[in-house]
Protein backbone atom coordinates (compact mmCIF):
# COMPACT_ATOMS: atom_id res chain seq x y z
CA UNK A 1 0.00 0.00 0.00
CA UNK A 2 2.46 2.64 0.69
CA UNK A 3 4.60 1.50 -1.84
CA UNK A 4 1.99 2.21 -4.39
CA UNK A 5 0.75 5.57 -2.71
CA UNK A 6 4.10 6.54 -3.02
CA UNK A 7 4.33 5.78 -6.57
CA UNK A 8 1.43 8.13 -7.01
CA UNK A 9 3.06 10.85 -5.48
CA UNK A 10 5.69 10.92 -7.34
CA UNK A 11 3.64 10.58 -10.62
CA UNK A 12 2.18 13.75 -9.24
CA UNK A 13 5.13 15.76 -8.50
CA UNK A 14 6.76 14.89 -11.66
CA UNK A 15 3.35 16.04 -14.34
CA UNK A 16 3.45 19.35 -11.79
CA UNK A 17 7.07 20.37 -12.91
CA UNK A 18 5.89 19.26 -16.60
CA UNK A 19 3.25 21.79 -16.18
CA UNK A 20 5.19 24.32 -15.28
CA UNK A 21 8.17 23.62 -17.28
CA UNK A 22 8.26 25.79 -20.37
CA UNK A 23 8.24 23.81 -24.18
CA UNK A 24 11.14 26.23 -25.22
CA UNK A 25 13.47 24.52 -22.35
CA UNK A 26 13.20 21.13 -24.26
CA UNK A 27 16.52 20.32 -25.27
CA UNK A 28 15.96 19.07 -28.57
CA UNK A 29 14.18 21.92 -29.63
CA UNK A 30 16.92 24.15 -28.29
CA UNK A 31 19.22 22.49 -30.55
CA UNK A 32 16.63 22.55 -33.81
CA UNK A 33 16.65 26.46 -33.22
CA UNK A 34 19.97 27.32 -32.60
CA UNK A 35 20.63 25.28 -36.16
CA UNK A 36 18.01 27.17 -38.25
CA UNK A 37 18.27 29.83 -37.16
CA UNK A 38 16.11 32.65 -39.06
CA UNK A 39 14.61 30.81 -41.36
CA UNK A 40 12.28 29.11 -38.54
CA UNK A 41 9.19 31.11 -37.18
CA UNK A 42 8.63 31.88 -33.76
CA UNK A 43 6.92 29.27 -32.13
CA UNK A 44 3.25 29.95 -30.74
CA UNK A 45 1.86 27.57 -28.30
CA UNK A 46 -1.62 27.30 -26.81
CA UNK A 47 -0.60 28.43 -23.50
CA UNK A 48 0.36 32.33 -22.77
CA UNK A 49 2.69 31.95 -20.37
CA UNK A 50 5.01 29.43 -22.94
CA UNK A 51 3.92 32.03 -26.39
CA UNK A 52 7.13 33.01 -27.94
CA UNK A 53 5.29 35.57 -29.62
CA UNK A 54 2.38 37.89 -28.85
CA UNK A 55 -1.24 36.15 -29.46
CA UNK A 56 -3.59 37.99 -31.47
CA UNK A 57 -6.75 36.96 -30.24
CA UNK A 58 -6.65 36.40 -26.09
CA UNK A 59 -7.73 38.80 -23.76
CA UNK A 60 -5.65 39.94 -21.39
CA UNK A 61 -5.21 37.49 -18.22
CA UNK A 62 -6.89 39.62 -15.91
CA UNK A 63 -10.27 41.19 -15.58
CA UNK A 64 -11.29 43.66 -13.50
CA UNK A 65 -14.70 45.16 -12.93
CA UNK A 66 -14.78 47.91 -15.89
CA UNK A 67 -13.59 44.98 -17.87
CA UNK A 68 -16.68 42.71 -17.43
CA UNK A 69 -19.20 45.58 -17.51
CA UNK A 70 -17.93 46.15 -21.18
CA UNK A 71 -18.75 42.88 -21.87
CA UNK A 72 -21.90 42.88 -20.42
CA UNK A 73 -25.20 43.92 -21.66
CA UNK A 74 -26.04 47.28 -21.10
CA UNK A 75 -29.03 46.44 -17.89
CA UNK A 76 -31.94 45.94 -18.40
CA UNK A 77 -31.26 42.62 -20.36
CA UNK A 78 -34.62 42.60 -22.74
CA UNK A 79 -33.09 40.21 -25.59
CA UNK A 80 -31.13 43.18 -27.34
CA UNK A 81 -27.97 41.84 -29.37
CA UNK A 82 -24.95 41.75 -27.39
CA UNK A 83 -22.47 44.25 -28.59
CA UNK A 84 -19.04 44.64 -27.81
CA UNK A 85 -16.50 47.52 -27.45
CA UNK A 86 -15.28 49.45 -30.92
CA UNK A 87 -12.48 47.64 -31.63
CA UNK A 88 -12.44 44.34 -29.59
CA UNK A 89 -13.34 40.86 -31.10
CA UNK A 90 -17.02 39.09 -29.80
CA UNK A 91 -16.53 36.76 -27.04
CA UNK A 92 -19.41 34.15 -26.18
CA UNK A 93 -20.30 35.94 -22.66
CA UNK A 94 -23.54 37.64 -21.82
CA UNK A 95 -24.38 39.42 -18.19
CA UNK A 96 -21.58 36.72 -16.35
CA UNK A 97 -22.49 34.16 -18.54
CA UNK A 98 -19.64 32.64 -20.67
CA UNK A 99 -16.52 33.88 -20.72
CA UNK A 100 -13.88 35.27 -23.42
CA UNK A 101 -12.37 32.76 -26.34
CA UNK A 102 -8.52 31.31 -24.83
CA UNK A 103 -7.81 30.42 -28.52
CA UNK A 104 -8.26 31.07 -32.07
CA UNK A 105 -11.62 32.28 -33.08
CA UNK A 106 -13.31 33.06 -36.52
CA UNK A 107 -14.04 36.40 -35.44
CA UNK A 108 -15.67 37.70 -38.91
CA UNK A 109 -18.41 35.05 -38.60
CA UNK A 110 -19.44 35.74 -34.95
CA UNK A 111 -19.60 39.46 -35.74
CA UNK A 112 -22.21 38.36 -38.47
CA UNK A 113 -24.13 36.25 -35.83
CA UNK A 114 -23.88 37.30 -32.13
CA UNK A 115 -27.07 35.58 -31.53
CA UNK A 116 -25.07 32.32 -32.32
CA UNK A 117 -22.30 33.67 -30.01
CA UNK A 118 -24.15 35.03 -26.97
CA UNK A 119 -28.00 34.33 -27.29
CA UNK A 120 -30.51 36.27 -25.68
CA UNK A 121 -31.89 34.75 -22.65
CA UNK A 122 -35.26 33.76 -23.99
CA UNK A 123 -33.09 31.27 -26.11
CA UNK A 124 -34.19 28.13 -25.44
CA UNK A 125 -34.06 24.19 -25.84
CA UNK A 126 -32.50 22.79 -29.18
CA UNK A 127 -33.67 23.72 -32.69
CA UNK A 128 -31.34 22.80 -35.46
CA UNK A 129 -29.90 25.63 -37.83
CA UNK A 130 -32.10 27.37 -39.76
CA UNK A 131 -30.14 29.76 -42.30
CA UNK A 132 -27.79 28.72 -44.97
CA UNK A 133 -25.53 31.50 -46.44
CA UNK A 134 -25.18 31.59 -50.08
CA UNK A 135 -22.02 32.44 -49.77
CA UNK A 136 -20.88 29.26 -48.31
CA UNK A 137 -22.39 27.28 -51.13
CA UNK A 138 -20.00 25.81 -53.71
CA UNK A 139 -20.11 28.21 -56.79
CA UNK A 140 -19.43 26.32 -60.36
CA UNK A 141 -17.46 28.14 -63.03
CA UNK A 142 -18.88 27.80 -66.91
CA UNK A 143 -18.25 29.25 -69.85
CA UNK A 144 -21.14 32.41 -69.51
CA UNK A 145 -21.43 32.49 -65.76
CA UNK A 146 -21.87 30.64 -62.61
CA UNK A 147 -23.99 29.03 -60.19
CA UNK A 148 -24.44 28.08 -56.68
CA UNK A 149 -27.16 26.01 -54.91
CA UNK A 150 -28.43 25.68 -51.68
CA UNK A 151 -30.24 22.28 -51.21
CA UNK A 152 -31.47 20.16 -48.02
CA UNK A 153 -27.79 19.12 -47.76
CA UNK A 154 -26.90 22.65 -46.69
CA UNK A 155 -29.86 23.18 -44.81
CA UNK A 156 -31.53 19.77 -43.83
CA UNK A 157 -34.62 21.00 -42.43
CA UNK A 158 -35.64 22.97 -45.62
CA UNK A 159 -37.40 19.89 -47.41
CA UNK A 160 -40.10 22.11 -49.23
CA UNK A 161 -37.62 24.02 -51.38
CA UNK A 162 -34.47 24.40 -52.99
CA UNK A 163 -32.64 27.30 -54.49
CA UNK A 164 -29.76 28.71 -56.97
CA UNK A 165 -28.44 31.74 -57.42
CA UNK A 166 -27.70 31.59 -61.43
CA UNK A 167 -25.35 34.37 -63.45
CA UNK A 168 -25.31 34.74 -67.14
CA UNK A 169 -22.97 36.84 -69.08
CA UNK A 170 -24.35 39.12 -71.31
CA UNK A 171 -26.51 37.09 -74.27
CA UNK A 172 -25.27 33.75 -72.40
CA UNK A 173 -28.16 30.87 -72.39
CA UNK A 174 -29.02 28.65 -69.96
CA UNK A 175 -29.77 25.57 -72.22
CA UNK A 176 -32.60 24.22 -73.34
CA UNK A 177 -33.89 21.76 -70.26
CA UNK A 178 -36.99 20.80 -67.43
CA UNK A 179 -37.43 19.63 -64.20
CA UNK A 180 -39.66 16.90 -62.08
CA UNK A 181 -40.00 20.47 -60.38
CA UNK A 182 -41.72 23.29 -60.39
CA UNK A 183 -39.44 26.48 -60.84
CA UNK A 184 -40.15 30.25 -59.84
CA UNK A 185 -37.23 32.80 -60.63
CA UNK A 186 -37.15 36.45 -59.13
CA UNK A 187 -34.93 38.80 -61.01
CA UNK A 188 -31.94 40.06 -58.74
CA UNK A 189 -30.44 42.23 -61.22
CA UNK A 190 -29.89 42.14 -65.47
CA UNK A 191 -32.52 41.64 -68.02
CA UNK A 192 -33.17 39.07 -69.93
CA UNK A 193 -35.66 36.56 -71.96
CA UNK A 194 -37.37 33.38 -71.20
CA UNK A 195 -39.01 31.00 -73.76
CA UNK A 196 -41.03 28.16 -73.40
CA UNK A 197 -43.91 25.65 -74.34
CA UNK A 198 -47.16 24.05 -72.78
CA UNK A 199 -48.53 20.43 -72.74
CA UNK A 200 -50.66 21.73 -75.54
CA UNK A 201 -47.91 23.05 -77.37
CA UNK A 202 -48.77 26.54 -76.95
CA UNK A 203 -45.71 28.65 -76.94
CA UNK A 204 -44.87 31.70 -74.99
CA UNK A 205 -41.80 34.28 -74.80
CA UNK A 206 -41.15 37.17 -72.48
CA UNK A 207 -38.76 39.74 -71.32
CA UNK A 208 -37.75 40.07 -67.81
CA UNK A 209 -35.77 42.43 -65.70
CA UNK A 210 -34.91 43.25 -62.39
CA UNK A 211 -35.07 46.19 -59.82
CA UNK A 212 -34.74 49.69 -62.42
CA UNK A 213 -34.88 53.39 -60.53
CA UNK A 214 -36.24 52.30 -57.64
CA UNK A 215 -39.49 49.94 -59.34
CA UNK A 216 -39.58 46.18 -58.39
CA UNK A 217 -38.34 43.34 -60.78
CA UNK A 218 -40.39 40.99 -62.53
CA UNK A 219 -40.86 36.73 -61.43
CA UNK A 220 -41.74 34.17 -63.08
CA UNK A 221 -43.00 30.21 -62.56
CA UNK A 222 -42.51 27.24 -64.78
CA UNK A 223 -44.83 24.73 -64.00
CA UNK A 224 -43.71 20.86 -63.56
CA UNK A 225 -42.40 19.79 -66.78
CA UNK A 226 -42.83 22.60 -68.58
CA UNK A 227 -39.81 22.74 -71.18
CA UNK A 228 -37.89 26.09 -71.06
CA UNK A 229 -34.55 28.35 -71.82
CA UNK A 230 -33.43 31.51 -70.14
CA UNK A 231 -31.27 34.27 -71.99
CA UNK A 232 -29.46 37.29 -70.66
CA UNK A 233 -29.44 39.97 -72.46
CA UNK A 234 -26.56 43.12 -72.99
CA UNK A 235 -26.56 43.37 -69.32
CA UNK A 236 -26.09 40.45 -68.17
CA UNK A 237 -28.69 38.61 -65.74
CA UNK A 238 -28.80 37.19 -62.29
CA UNK A 239 -31.88 35.59 -60.58
CA UNK A 240 -32.49 33.96 -57.12
CA UNK A 241 -34.50 30.46 -58.69
CA UNK A 242 -36.31 28.11 -56.19
CA UNK A 243 -37.75 24.91 -56.90
CA UNK A 244 -40.56 23.26 -54.95
CA UNK A 245 -38.44 20.16 -53.64
CA UNK A 246 -36.06 20.35 -51.00
CA UNK A 247 -33.68 17.89 -52.29
CA UNK A 248 -33.44 19.41 -55.93
CA UNK A 249 -30.35 17.26 -56.72
CA UNK A 250 -31.41 13.72 -56.28
CA UNK A 251 -31.27 12.19 -59.91
CA UNK A 252 -34.01 12.80 -62.23
CA UNK A 253 -34.60 16.17 -61.32
CA UNK A 254 -33.36 17.99 -64.01
CA UNK A 255 -33.55 16.87 -67.66
CA UNK A 256 -30.72 18.81 -70.08
CA UNK A 257 -31.92 18.64 -73.83
CA UNK A 258 -28.35 18.20 -75.50
CA UNK A 259 -27.41 15.79 -72.41
CA UNK A 260 -30.81 13.26 -73.52
CA UNK A 261 -30.16 13.13 -77.60
CA UNK A 262 -26.22 12.68 -76.67
CA UNK A 263 -27.54 9.63 -74.60
CA UNK A 264 -30.04 8.43 -77.40
CA UNK A 265 -29.13 6.17 -80.08
CA UNK A 266 -27.64 8.72 -82.62
CA UNK A 267 -30.14 7.06 -85.63
CA UNK A 268 -33.05 7.37 -83.00
CA UNK A 269 -32.23 10.60 -82.78
CA UNK A 270 -32.39 11.35 -86.48
CA UNK A 271 -35.32 9.47 -87.70
CA UNK A 272 -37.38 11.59 -84.98
CA UNK A 273 -36.52 14.62 -85.70
CA UNK A 274 -36.47 13.45 -89.75
CA UNK A 275 -33.09 14.58 -90.99
CA UNK A 276 -29.91 12.84 -92.18
CA UNK A 277 -26.94 11.49 -88.69
CA UNK A 278 -24.33 14.29 -90.46
CA UNK A 279 -26.88 17.14 -89.26
CA UNK A 280 -26.53 15.83 -85.78
CA UNK A 281 -22.59 15.54 -85.55
CA UNK A 282 -22.23 18.62 -83.33
CA UNK A 283 -24.27 17.55 -80.55
CA UNK A 284 -22.61 18.44 -77.22
CA UNK A 285 -21.75 15.25 -75.66
CA UNK A 286 -21.44 17.14 -72.36
CA UNK A 287 -24.22 19.09 -71.30
CA UNK A 288 -23.06 22.85 -71.47
CA UNK A 289 -24.88 23.91 -68.73
CA UNK A 290 -24.75 27.70 -69.75
CA UNK A 291 -23.11 28.64 -73.42
CA UNK A 292 -22.93 31.70 -74.88
CA UNK A 293 -24.61 32.74 -77.98
CA UNK A 294 -23.27 33.07 -81.28
CA UNK A 295 -25.56 35.98 -82.51
CA UNK A 296 -26.69 38.37 -79.98
CA UNK A 297 -30.59 38.57 -79.62
CA UNK A 298 -32.47 41.59 -80.53
CA UNK A 299 -32.56 44.16 -77.45
CA UNK A 300 -34.71 44.36 -74.55
CA UNK A 301 -38.41 45.17 -75.24
CA UNK A 302 -38.32 43.13 -78.60
CA UNK A 303 -39.02 39.60 -77.62
CA UNK A 304 -41.40 39.14 -80.26
CA UNK A 305 -38.56 39.37 -83.09
CA UNK A 306 -37.81 36.11 -81.80
CA UNK A 307 -40.91 34.18 -81.15
CA UNK A 308 -42.08 31.93 -84.11
CA UNK A 309 -45.36 31.60 -85.11
CA UNK A 310 -47.44 29.15 -83.36
CA UNK A 311 -50.12 27.13 -85.08
CA UNK A 312 -51.84 26.37 -81.12
CA UNK A 313 -51.87 29.97 -80.24
CA UNK A 314 -50.51 31.44 -76.94
CA UNK A 315 -50.55 29.89 -73.45
CA UNK A 316 -53.48 31.14 -71.35
CA UNK A 317 -51.65 32.38 -68.57
CA UNK A 318 -48.75 34.22 -68.86
CA UNK A 319 -45.01 33.06 -66.75
CA UNK A 320 -43.78 36.42 -65.84
CA UNK A 321 -45.72 38.68 -63.54
CA UNK A 322 -44.30 42.26 -63.32
CA UNK A 323 -44.01 42.86 -59.51
CA UNK A 324 -43.47 46.68 -60.47
CA UNK A 325 -47.36 46.69 -61.78
CA UNK A 326 -49.00 45.32 -58.40
CA UNK A 327 -49.87 47.97 -55.68
CA UNK A 328 -48.43 47.91 -52.34
CA UNK A 329 -49.93 46.46 -49.08
CA UNK A 330 -49.69 49.38 -46.94
CA UNK A 331 -48.39 48.66 -43.75
CA UNK A 332 -47.51 51.11 -40.49
CA UNK A 333 -43.07 49.92 -40.96
CA UNK A 334 -43.53 49.45 -44.62
CA UNK A 335 -45.55 47.45 -47.15
CA UNK A 336 -45.94 44.06 -48.96
CA UNK A 337 -46.44 42.69 -52.16
CA UNK A 338 -47.91 39.04 -52.61
CA UNK A 339 -47.94 36.66 -55.16
CA UNK A 340 -50.09 33.82 -55.28
CA UNK A 341 -52.39 31.36 -57.76
CA UNK A 342 -54.96 32.19 -55.38
CA UNK A 343 -55.21 36.19 -55.91
CA UNK A 344 -52.95 37.36 -59.27
CA UNK A 345 -50.57 34.69 -60.50
CA UNK A 346 -53.12 32.03 -61.83
CA UNK A 347 -50.12 29.64 -63.05
CA UNK A 348 -48.50 29.71 -59.60
CA UNK A 349 -49.78 26.56 -58.10
CA UNK A 350 -47.21 25.03 -55.90
CA UNK A 351 -45.44 28.63 -54.99
CA UNK A 352 -46.65 31.65 -53.55
CA UNK A 353 -44.81 34.79 -52.73
CA UNK A 354 -44.21 38.00 -50.54
CA UNK A 355 -41.52 40.57 -51.30
CA UNK A 356 -41.79 42.74 -47.86
CA UNK A 357 -40.34 45.55 -47.46
CA UNK A 358 -39.18 46.74 -43.89
CA UNK A 359 -38.01 50.17 -42.58
CA UNK A 360 -35.58 51.24 -40.25
CA UNK A 361 -35.97 49.54 -36.84
CA UNK A 362 -39.27 48.40 -38.38
CA UNK A 363 -40.87 44.70 -37.13
CA UNK A 364 -42.35 42.37 -39.46
CA UNK A 365 -45.10 41.29 -37.10
CA UNK A 366 -45.10 37.82 -34.85
CA UNK A 367 -46.65 35.33 -36.78
CA UNK A 368 -46.55 31.88 -38.31
CA UNK A 369 -47.88 30.18 -41.64
CA UNK A 370 -49.58 27.16 -42.83
CA UNK A 371 -46.57 25.93 -44.82
CA UNK A 372 -42.97 25.97 -44.72
CA UNK A 373 -41.51 29.58 -44.82
CA UNK A 374 -38.25 30.12 -47.13
CA UNK A 375 -36.66 33.17 -46.75
CA UNK A 376 -33.89 35.03 -48.83
CA UNK A 377 -32.38 38.12 -47.80
CA UNK A 378 -32.46 40.76 -50.86
CA UNK A 379 -30.43 43.87 -48.94
CA UNK A 380 -30.05 45.13 -45.34
CA UNK A 381 -29.65 43.13 -41.82
CA UNK A 382 -32.33 41.31 -40.01
CA UNK A 383 -32.77 38.92 -36.61
CA UNK A 384 -35.44 36.55 -35.88
CA UNK A 385 -36.27 33.95 -33.25
CA UNK A 386 -38.00 30.83 -34.25
CA UNK A 387 -40.16 29.09 -31.59
CA UNK A 388 -40.88 25.44 -32.08
CA UNK A 389 -43.28 24.89 -29.32
CA UNK A 390 -42.32 23.24 -26.03
CA UNK A 391 -40.31 25.94 -24.54
CA UNK A 392 -37.98 25.50 -27.35
CA UNK A 393 -36.47 28.97 -29.45
CA UNK A 394 -33.73 29.94 -31.40
CA UNK A 395 -32.47 33.33 -32.34
CA UNK A 396 -30.58 34.18 -35.50
CA UNK A 397 -29.47 36.90 -37.66
CA UNK A 398 -28.85 37.87 -41.24
CA UNK A 399 -27.45 39.45 -44.25
CA UNK A 400 -27.46 39.99 -48.01
CA UNK A 401 -27.96 36.18 -49.55
CA UNK A 402 -29.13 34.72 -46.43
CA UNK A 403 -31.23 31.71 -46.65
CA UNK A 404 -33.85 30.55 -43.92
CA UNK A 405 -36.75 27.99 -43.44
CA UNK A 406 -39.08 28.26 -40.61
CA UNK A 407 -40.92 25.08 -40.40
CA UNK A 408 -44.44 25.31 -40.75
CA UNK A 409 -46.28 26.63 -37.75
CA UNK A 410 -43.33 28.61 -35.99
CA UNK A 411 -43.62 31.14 -34.20
CA UNK A 412 -41.55 34.21 -35.14
CA UNK A 413 -41.12 37.77 -36.56
CA UNK A 414 -38.66 39.66 -38.70
CA UNK A 415 -36.23 42.87 -37.06
CA UNK A 416 -34.33 44.78 -39.36
CA UNK A 417 -31.26 45.73 -37.11
CA UNK A 418 -30.84 48.80 -39.11
CA UNK A 419 -31.19 52.65 -37.58
CA UNK A 420 -30.80 54.08 -41.50
CA UNK A 421 -31.49 51.62 -43.97
CA UNK A 422 -34.37 49.76 -45.31
CA UNK A 423 -34.94 45.61 -45.20
CA UNK A 424 -36.01 44.08 -48.17
CA UNK A 425 -36.47 40.24 -48.23
CA UNK A 426 -38.65 37.52 -49.85
CA UNK A 427 -40.88 35.17 -47.95
CA UNK A 428 -41.75 31.44 -50.05
CA UNK A 429 -43.68 28.96 -49.47
CA UNK A 430 -45.04 25.45 -51.21
CA UNK A 431 -48.67 26.70 -51.49
CA UNK A 432 -51.69 27.57 -53.67
CA UNK A 433 -52.03 30.57 -51.48
CA UNK A 434 -50.17 32.81 -48.92
CA UNK A 435 -51.24 32.16 -45.46
CA UNK A 436 -50.28 33.79 -42.08
CA UNK A 437 -51.43 34.48 -38.78
CA UNK A 438 -51.09 37.44 -36.44
CA UNK A 439 -50.66 37.60 -33.11
CA UNK A 440 -51.66 40.68 -32.25
CA UNK A 441 -54.86 40.18 -34.31
CA UNK A 442 -55.47 36.66 -32.61
CA UNK A 443 -55.35 38.67 -29.07
CA UNK A 444 -56.91 41.59 -29.95
CA UNK A 445 -60.02 39.37 -31.15
CA UNK A 446 -59.93 37.26 -28.32
CA UNK A 447 -62.65 37.68 -25.39
CA UNK A 448 -60.70 40.04 -23.34
CA UNK A 449 -61.11 38.76 -19.94
CA UNK A 450 -59.20 35.19 -21.18
CA UNK A 451 -56.19 37.38 -22.90
CA UNK A 452 -55.95 39.22 -19.38
CA UNK A 453 -55.82 35.99 -17.05
CA UNK A 454 -53.26 34.41 -19.47
CA UNK A 455 -50.60 36.87 -20.22
CA UNK A 456 -51.64 39.15 -16.54
CA UNK A 457 -52.49 42.53 -19.02
CA UNK A 458 -54.71 44.65 -18.09
CA UNK A 459 -57.86 44.56 -20.07
CA UNK A 460 -57.56 48.83 -21.08
CA UNK A 461 -54.50 47.65 -22.72
CA UNK A 462 -55.59 44.63 -24.73
CA UNK A 463 -58.25 47.05 -26.31
CA UNK A 464 -55.26 49.07 -27.72
CA UNK A 465 -54.08 45.82 -29.97
CA UNK A 466 -55.03 46.17 -33.71
CA UNK A 467 -57.59 44.20 -35.01
CA UNK A 468 -56.44 44.15 -38.65
CA UNK A 469 -52.74 42.57 -39.30
CA UNK A 470 -50.08 45.26 -38.98
CA UNK A 471 -48.06 42.92 -41.21
CA UNK A 472 -44.90 45.54 -40.61
CA UNK A 473 -44.66 48.00 -37.55
CA UNK A 474 -42.91 50.73 -37.07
Amino acid sequence: MLLRLSQVLFAAFALSGAVGASPTDDEQLRAFLAREGASVRPLNFGRRSAATTPTRHLRPEYFDGAMKAKRDITPPDVGQVATWPDGSDPQPSRNGLGDTYLAAANHEIDAQNPDNLAAPTTDAGTIPNLKWSMSLSHTRLLNGGWVREQTITDLPPSKDLAAAELRLSPNAYRELHWHRVAEWGYILNGTGRISAIDENGRSYISDVKGPTQGSDPDIYYFPVGVPHSIQALDEGLEILLIFTDGNFDAAGTTFMLSDWLAHTPLEIVAQNFGVGVDVLSGIPQKDPYILKSTVAPPPLGHASEQAVSDPNGDVPSPFVFHIADQPKKEAPGGWVKIQDSATNFPVSKQLASALVFVEPNGLRELHWHTADEWLYIISGHARATAFAGGSTARTFDFQPGDTAVFPVSYGHYIKNLSPTEPLIYLELFKAEKFVDFSATQWLALMPRQVVSDLLKIPIETIETFKKEKQIVIA
